[in-house]
């Protein structure tokens, strides 16, 4: 288990996963109520009791408070207070068993830290998977089983790896699969999942740069120029998605705000700040 508490950690579960799919479908605030009837098929309870199941459901989600008017509310800040506020970024890439199947591990993950704009550190590492390899990633990345039979597994580099990217936003290329890798990985493991903003160097990329053949890792590195000396190795494609992030920052002038995924619940009507907390339920 982890020595300490990650604030960038909240729980996953398949009635966290439906609370913020109801959240999300009613702009961001619901009634201990409707969470009772729909989320815990509760739809007959007293209100008193309604309040204590759903402050216990909704405690360990950093993003989520209970109301003074009997409701939970979403009151992260906006993307555009996350972009105010950002650090450092954060940019990985992990290349999987399979590449696509649900049940897919991570065999290796590179990581990269922009700093002030440079890269400030990078490292990446083997991942034991402790199953098999699909035989067309062992051709596609070189990667194979004798040479994970000695890597550590996901357990443990994750606390490296969660200290690294607790306060940071995450860049990836196809970010939305690498955080979905990452996140499948930490709820085995933990049942929690992360809370970071992420960029996606694609979306940016077709956005920014819209003249290019494709957009592709290995076609944005050879039209720019990028470090890309071993394509499917996640420690060359963290370089090289690292030196396109910065490119495109040049070009852009760090106007990504816009572009931060997850996107908070209908963010005109979500609460930034609760106006009443009350005290927790004992």
């Amino acid at each position: 288990m982890l020595a300490r508490t990650y604030k960038n950690l909240i729980p996953d579960s398949h009635l966290h996963r439906n609370l913020e799919r109801l959240l999300r479908k009613s702009g961001g605030e619901v009634s201990v109520q409707q969470i009772c009837a729909e989320i815990l098929l509760l739809p007959r309870v007293e209100p008193e009791l309604a309040r204590a199941l759903v402050a216990e459901l909704t405690a360990a989600d950093c993003r989520l408070r209970l109301t003074s008017q009997d409701s939970v509310a979403w009151v992260e800040p906006s993307p555009e207070e996350i972009w105010q506020q950002r650090k450092d970024f954060l940019v990985l890439d992990v290349e999987t068993t399979d590449g696509g199947h649900r049940a897919q591990r991570i065999i290796e993950l590179g990581v990269c830290r922009l700093t002030d704009g440079r890269i400030s550190n990078e490292w990446a590492t083997l991942v034991n998977p402790q199953r098999p390899l699909a035989p067309w990633i062992r051709n596609l990345t070189g990667i194979t089983e004798a040479m994970l039979a000695a890597a550590p597994r996901f357990e443990d580099i994750a606390e490296r790896l969660l200290t690294e990217l607790e306060d940071a936003i995450l860049v990836a290329h196809h970010a939305r699969f690498d955080v979905a890798v990452l996140n499948g990985e930490l709820s085995r493991w933990l049942g929690w999942r992360l809370n970071n903003r992420y960029l996606c160097t694609v979306e940016l990329a077709r956005h920014f740069l819209p003249g290019m053949e494709n957009h592709r890792l290995e076609t944005l590195s050879r039209a720019l120029a990028l470090h890309h000396d071993r394509p499917h190795r996640a420690g060359s494609d963290a370089r090289a998605t690292a030196e396109l992030f910065q490119h495109l920052t040049a070009i852009a002038g760090e106007r990504f705000a816009a572009y931060l995924r997850p996107r908070p619940p209908n963010r005109n009507r979500c609460r930034q700040i609760v106006e009443t907390q009350v005290a927790p339920i004992s």
